[in-house]
């Protein structure tokens, strides 16, 4: 058996991604799958902050060779009973960004032989630098984060184009992240949508929308996982109504419906 790989992305920087990234991990842990969470922004990985962690792994050792999958990740508990593991590299460690299109294979090629886990959430960089759509091409699904600026629907449409470039028909599914309410997220995904449609001849699915909640930077500035600090805050609970979706349709293509 081989993991189901979800790669998650975004045009931009400040569009939530590592934080939705963070919660869908611990919401699946929570759904009985055995997750690994891969922060793959190689040049600024912050999922251990996120988390309060003072180990976030060793992807160096990785993909240097010098250690294996199982000894290069860290436990993440989600209360008593769930978890899942990380793999990241030390936060801050910037040197990691310029790393070759070889070590990326490589880490792909290991994610994909990672048959001792159910799903990989793969967080990638911001931005369309080639290592991001090399993980996003080669994911089973890609989940692109858009907010509702103006910029980041921009780079989304972006993103989509290059990674429609890459696998040729597969177009990014699409979550709208902090709008204000199911009409603007729906508004943004469709402006995306129809963009897409007439320009590239490809519409991007709509998962569903995550509501704009002063719990998130609450729960960011405590490095406390969202679905622990906070989960009954509006956020959590669409998060984790995305998880059900997705835990349902596992190795399934991934319906077009919304959160809720």
């Amino acid at each position: 058996m081989t993991p189901q790989i979800i790669a998650i992305g975004s045009g931009k920087g400040g569009t939530g991604k590592t934080l939705i990234a963070v919660s869908l991990a611990h919401a699946l842990a929570h759904q009985g799958e055995r997750v690994l969470l891969c922060d793959a922004d190689l040049g600024l990985s912050n999922a251990s902050v996120h988390l309060g962690l003072k180990h976030s792994g060793d992807l160096a050792g990785l993909l240097a060779g010098k250690t294996s999958l199982k000894n290069a990740t860290a436990a993440v508990r989600c209360g008593p009973r769930h978890g899942f593991d990380l793999l990241a590299a030390p936060s801050g460690t910037a040197s990691f960004g310029d790393v070759g299109e070889a070590a990326v294979l490589t880490l792909i090629a290991t994610l994909e032989a990672a048959g001792q886990y159910d799903r990989v959430l793969v967080d990638l960089g911001a931005g369309v630098e080639g290592a991001v759509m090399s993980f996003a091409a080669r994911a089973d699904e890609t989940l692109l984060i858009l907010t509702p600026d103006p910029a980041s629907l921009t780079d989304a449409y972006a993103f989509t184009k290059l990674m429609l470039r890459r696998t040729g028909a597969r177009a990014p599914q699409v979550l709208v992240n902090m709008a204000l309410n199911g009409t603007e997220g729906r508004r943004i995904a469709d402006t995306l949508r129809a963009s897409a449609k007439s320009f590239l001849k490809a519409v991007p699915d709509y998962l569903g929308f995550v509501p704009f909640d002063p719990r998130v930077p609450e729960a960011v500035r405590r490095q406390s996982p969202l679905l622990s600090a906070f989960p009954q805050s509006p956020a959590a609970l669409a998060i984790d109504g995305l998880a059900r979706k997705l835990h349902g349709a596992v190795r399934l293509p991934l319906p077009a419906m919304g959160l809720r």
